[in-house]
């Protein structure tokens, strides 16, 4: 990936780098019958956050490590008791895969979403996820901001702790962001810097 001109870090970004140069291949793909127990289990043995499902050679959903939190373990549910189908997201949200990343993380962030499928002719050929766009540039930290500052309905907190956002120190894209000597900080960087509560 090359990025020139003389101003690359914004709009070499947005010309040159499609999603298909940082998405990941590996799509892992589950019946739509499958239970939450049975996804759970190939996202570990996977090393992944979420599982196409489909039904026949068709891609229905996805489910995501947050579906699962957020609908089974918080409802105190029994994952093997749970179809897969009932808790995916659908329909798949996802892009071409000549779309800039600039684009992508704008449907990520109007979508509110974390992973992104990249489909091509209608078959799913790879995911893109938050931090794969962070990663590339530290550029998009300042871009990404911006898109959620735009897109939030809820207006910050005043004081302290804010909703999600990037952390300022390592660029992780968190749910809580505190802020710690003029810097908006995750977790993690706080104990790194002996913040404590």
């Amino acid at each position: 990936m090359v990025l020139q001109g003389k101003n690359s870090s914004f709009q070499g970004i947005e010309s040159e780098v499609p999603i298909s140069e940082i998405m990941n291949q590996s799509v892992i793909e589950l019946d739509v019958s499958s239970t939450v127990l049975e996804v759970a289990n190939t996202m570990m043995k996977k090393g992944v956050g979420s599982i196409i499902l489909t039904k026949g050679d068709e891609a229905v959903g996805i489910i995501t490590e947050r579906d699962i939190v957020g609908k089974v373990t918080t409802k105190d549910a029994i994952p093997s008791t749970v179809k897969a189908g009932e808790i995916m997201s659908s329909p798949i949200i996802s892009a071409e895969p000549s779309t800039s990343i600039i684009d992508a993380s704008k449907i990520m962030v109007k979508s509110n979403i974390r992973r992104l499928a990249v489909s091509k002719g209608g078959d799913i050929i790879g995911i893109i996820t938050d931090r794969d766009i962070l990663s590339i540039s530290p550029v998009l930290n300042t871009i990404l901001e911006n898109l959620i500052e735009m897109n939030e309905e809820t207006s910050f907190p005043e004081v302290g702790e804010t909703g999600r956002g990037i952390c300022q120190r390592c660029g992780a894209y968190v749910d809580v962001l505190t802020e710690t000597g003029g810097l908006m900080l995750c977790e993690d960087c706080m104990d790194d810097e002996g913040y404590f509560d």
